[in-house]
Order: C-alpha cells, then structure tokens, then sequence
C-alpha cells in the first residue's frame, strides 16, 4: 500500500503492479490470476487507507459489470469468457492515469477508485468514456461479441470512513443502473430504497404464515353479452408494519429473494379453491385466472397445479395460467416440455401484457396458448389515438387467426369498451366492470340477478 498520502494509488496503464512488488501487514499481494488486475482485498484496503486521508472527500468508486457476460459462457464456454473478460480489462487499464486503482471484482465485475477532485461530474465524465469504450465489440477469434456495462457510482463524503460500504454502495447503484440505464450515482434515496427493500423481504418471509397475504378477483366479462366468464386472482399484502404494499414492489423481492415459488404456491392452491366453491355453488361456467411468475415456469408447477385441480375439483378448463413474455422467452426444451405438460392437463395458457415484451410471431406459433391478453397501454388510449386502434385490432385479428381468443385489460371507459367489441375482442377486464373484490363481495356480484347491469354491460352500439 502506499504511503504517500498527498495522491491515489497508482495503476500504470496496462502494466499491473507484479506479485510480491507491494506488501501489506506482512502478506504479499494477490493480483486477480486471469487479468492480472488487483484483487478485491488489496483495492478494499487502499480504500480504506484513503478514506482516513485528507484527501478521503475526493475518492470516487466505479463499479463495472458486464451484461450478459453468463451468455457468453454458455455460447463459446468459459475459454471465450477468459478472452473477453481480459479484454475488458485491457480497455479499463488503458483509461487509467497515474492517480487510480483499478482491479476486478466478482466475476464479470471490475471496480475503479478515482479522484473526483471534489466534482462529481468527473466521476460522470469518467463513466461515459467507459460506455464509449464498450460500445466497440469484444473481437474473439474472427467473430464479433457485443457487450455493454452497467456503471455504478458512489462517492466518499466528509464522514465517509468504511471502504467496504462504499464500494456496496457502488455496487447498489450499479445493480440500479441495470435497471434504469446504463450508469448510475448511489444516493440517499437509494440507501432509504434498500433499507426498504431488505426489510420487505424479512417481512415477506412470515406474511403468510402471519395471515398477511389475501386474494381479491377482477371480473374478466363477455364483450359482447356483459355477462362475467372469470376473475383474475390478484395477491395483496397488507404487512402489520408496512401497511399495503403494492405488488410491483414486493413481487419482484420475493422473486429475487427465492420465495416466489412458495408463494406462487398458495396463491394456486386459494384460487382454484375457491373457483371450484363458486362453481359448485352459484357458477357453474366461471373460470379463474391466475398470474405465473416466469421463476415458476418449471415441472413442479405442473405437479402443482394438477395437485390443486384434485384437491378442489375444479375443471381443468377452468384454470387460466397467465404468463409473461419474458417467461416464454429462454428458447429451452424445459419451456417447451411445461407448456405441453399444462396444455395435456387441460388448462388454459395466456400471455399477459402482450405487446410489451419480447415474444416474435415464432413464440406464439411454436407454444400451444389459448388467450392473448393485451397490455392496458394500448386500451388507454382507445378509440381516439390510430395507432393504439391499429395495434389493437391487428392482435385481436392475429389472435383469431391463430386459434386464440382476445382478453382487453385496463378497460375503464364506455368508449373503450365498445371500440374493444367492434373490433371483436373476446373479453374485457378494468374498472369500467369493477374494481378487485374480496372473495365475498365477488360472490354477491356473481348471485346478483341483474348481474349484467351492476357490472355495466356493454352495449353493442353507441348510446
């Protein structure tokens, strides 16, 4: 480690300090084998060393993480993995001046401690010729690799002292940047994020045994007749120290945290039990439909789902299973082997929030599905706006023309409504018809015999 504490530890360009060069409490320096770059340990404590300088408000960290670097190993394995990866680290060093560290972190990840000279937007500045530099293909034995970087950025403050907090703060903002764009500062607001975040999931663990978790139903109704057909099972959590937590929040930590399939679990088993009660009981032709995370999508979610369809007698056609393009996505003889497993059981297979993934033509030929169900951004600005009418009336003509029906979500106005019909969609779902309902408030709307005008039906011409 350096003693000069008037400048950062130097990296020469793309000559990495040798092992043995430098020694540290006695032990000698590991450089990283592949790239010859620092280790994690050794940039840990240079940081730490600066952090007590005077010179500890102008340090900068850069965390650098390749994306869909794990692509690249089940391509070419991991020799093309090596070549790119050292590559990568060539064009790090080459960046570097004589007042930086630069060394590898993970395993498709690089950390850089700058000098920011006190101005954040040299740490931006900095950022940018990196994704510059990565713009340019990584050129492996003749054939060409695209790769781009996800950046996060932290910087020390006055009271900043713990190296390791600030290189996982960098390492937050860079996960945020995967998300949000290609590079990222970390913040207050994030750190308050994060905090937020850990302790949903530490809640989320013990909501359902702690009876937290509960489903309400959206009425899915005939376009044509008004009459409801099915509901949409749709978990809530209201947490005894958080209050409601919306789904977009903590779906995705449970996803992350590996508690989606135990809760897709319980979600699967509630929904088609009470399907089965209403049908049993006052509604013999209602289905149900439930949301299917793509972490779901493997063999035991067909076992799963033909062990609740016994347990609660409920027909097999009367079970929805909604799935995201995204889960359809991996091209796997798993994917393919699931859907056919499901399709034999008898359920029904939709795709949710169609038009705004990734699926081509191809998926929606090669995977037997029943329904498309069409992204309320498109609803929402029916009937004025062409293009929205456009791309709405050429799904619900391709989805007839494939054997499958329309569902239309987000539905929330007359006009909407009766646009959706004249153009022959199947099925309509949004406020228009009712706002998620708990299971008992769903049962009365269902016995109520003037269903069709309580839940608004559509009239089949303009009024």
């Amino acid at each position: 480690m350096p003693h000069d504490e008037a400048a950062l530890p130097v990296r020469h360009g793309s000559n990495p300090v040798q092992p043995n060069a430098v020694h540290h409490s006695g032990y000698a320096l590991v450089l990283d084998s592949l790239t010859r770059l620092h280790n994690r340990v050794y940039i840990a404590e240079c940081l730490q060393q600066l952090l007590k300088s005077p010179r500890a408000a102008r340090v900068g960290v850069l965390f650098i993480d390749l994306d869909g670097f794990s692509k690249i190993n089940d391509i070419g394995g991991y020799d093309l993995g090596d070549s790119i990866l050292r590559d990568a680290a060539s064009r790090l060093a080459g960046l570097m001046d004589q007042q930086g560290l630069l060394g590898r972190i993970g395993s498709d990840g690089f950390l850089i401690v700058a000098d920011d000279h006190g101005n954040p937007l040299t740490l931006v500045a900095f950022a940018q010729r990196i994704l510059d530099l990565f713009a340019v293909p990584f050129e492996v034995a003749g054939a060409e690799y695209y790769l781009g970087v996800s950046i996060g950025m932290a910087r020390s403050v006055h009271d900043t002292r713990d190296a390791s907090a600030l290189i996982r703060d960098a390492g937050s903002a860079m996960r945020r940047a995967k998300q949000s764009g290609r590079a990222e500062f970390f913040n207050k607001d994030m750190q308050d994020q994060l905090q937020r975040r850990f302790r949903i999931e530490t809640l989320l663990r013990h909501a359902r045994a702690a009876g937290e978790l509960k489903l309400v139903y959206q009425p899915i109704v005939d376009s044509a007749s008004g009459e409801t057909v099915g509901a949409e099972a749709l978990l809530r959590w209201t947490s005894g120290e958080l209050g409601d937590v919306a789904p977009a929040e903590f779906i995705p930590v449970a996803e992350e945290a590996g508690l989606m399939e135990s809760i897709g679990d319980w979600v699967l088993e509630q929904a088609c039990a009470q399907a089965g009660q209403w049908r049993w009981s006052f509604a013999p032709h209602v289905a149900v439909s439930v949301n299917i995370s793509p972490l779901q999508f493997n063999e035991h979610l067909v076992r799963h789902v033909a062990a609740c369809l016994e347990r609660s007698g409920l027909d097999a056609s009367a079970l929805q299973l909604e799935i995201t393009e995204r889960g359809l996505m991996p091209d796997e003889p798993a994917v393919s082997a699931t859907v056919a497993a499901l399709v034999k059981l008898g359920v029904r297979l939709s795709i949710d929030d169609f038009g705004t993934g990734y699926a081509s033509l191809s998926y929606l030929k090669r995977f037997a599905l029943h329904n498309l169900k069409i992204d309320r951004s498109f609803i929402q600005s029916l009937p004025h706006d062409r293009e929205s009418v456009a791309i709405t009336h050429a799904v619900v003509t391709m989805a007839h023309a494939l054997g499958m029906t329309a569902t239309a979500e987000g539905v929330e106005t007359r006009e909407q409504a009766t646009a959706l019909f004249e153009m022959g969609c199947d099925m309509l779902q949004g406020y228009l018809f009712s706002r998620p309902a708990s299971p008992a408030e769903f049962a009365d709307a269902l016995s109520d015999a003037d269903l069709g005008n309580k839940w608004c039906a559509v009239p089949q011409s303009n009024p």
